[in-house]
């Protein structure tokens, strides 16, 4: 992940925890504004039954960016030249926000990081605190299947 999303934050990074009693530290509002803007992660477990499922998802009231979504799979580890880890065996996912179809009949295998270089798959949409977030997911598999998702958000 690159810091240059992040280079106002940085100056903050060795700031004591109470700056508005040092000389020369930052103010409280400064310090406020900083907190504001931090990324936070919100985990989701699923147990994904043979067939279709979905399942609502809750962010907090003061989300207001989605950063993006990274998926963990727990099933069968494959290990090609060690890089890989363990893979999702659901076959498709749908995730939407805001009746918005933001990823569509997609292997979740795509949104983990056996495919991607980050630690998650960039998707920013604006939240509003009361946003309808929801994903589902096609089993095609012989059992149910549990699935770790993260979200990412500010």
């Amino acid at each position: 992940m690159k810091n240059d999303n992040f280079k106002e934050e940085m100056n903050f990074m060795n700031t004591p925890q109470f700056p508005g009693q040092q000389l020369g530290g930052k103010t409280i509002e400064e310090i406020r504004s900083v907190i504001k803007r931090q990324k936070r992660l919100r985990g989701y477990q699923f147990i994904c039954p043979q067939g279709s499922s979905e399942f609502n998802l809750n962010l907090s009231g003061t989300a207001r960016i989605l950063l993006g979504i990274a998926f963990y799979g727990i099933g069968k580890s494959i290990d090609l030249s060690g890089s890989f880890g363990q893979f999702i065996y659901v076959t498709q996912c749908q995730f939407t926000v805001n009746n918005e179809i933001v990823i569509d009949q997609l292997d979740p295998n795509f949104l983990t990081q056996a495919f991607n270089n980050n630690e998650y798959y960039y998707i920013p949409r604006p939240l509003s605190g009361t946003d309808q977030l929801t994903m589902k997911f096609i089993n095609t598999g012989a059992g149910a299947e549990t699935v770790n998702m993260v979200l990412y958000y500010i």
